[in-house]
């Protein structure tokens, strides 16, 4: 949240909040404009606080995952032919990439019954 002076405490403070915005304010900033110039200078003191919301979120997401696979509960699915499976089934809630993995896909169609079939390959 942020605002000049007082009123953004005052406000957030208020009965008239709304409590599920409440929940989820990161921070407060002081900031010496209004409009345009006050959002953009909002925007930059903002960016270390939401930056370390991001991290809490990716550690959290990270946890989940390593404890899905210390229990064992089936509900991790690991390599590309079998992520993209499950991608096709829709039966993936989050995907974790490796960001500058090779991968080409193949894809067979049978000219006569018109089937496909495809392929998931790591050239390296």
């Amino acid at each position: 949240m942020a605002g000049s002076a007082d009123f953004k405490t005052v406000v957030s403070e208020s009965d008239l909040f709304d409590m599920r915005l409440k929940a989820v304010l990161v921070a407060s900033f002081d900031v010496s404009y209004g409009g345009e110039n006050g959002l953009n200078q909002a925007i930059t003191q903002s960016s270390d606080a939401l930056a370390n919301v991001r991290f809490v979120e990716e550690r959290k997401m990270i946890s989940k995952f390593f404890e899905e696979i210390s229990l064992d509960t089936g509900m991790i699915v690991f390599g590309v032919n079998d992520t993209m499976k499950a991608l096709e089934m829709s039966a993936l809630d989050k995907i974790l990439l490796y960001e500058d993995i090779d991968i080409i896909r193949y894809v067979v169609k049978n000219p006569v019954k018109g089937d496909t079939k495809t392929w998931y390959l790591n050239p390296v």
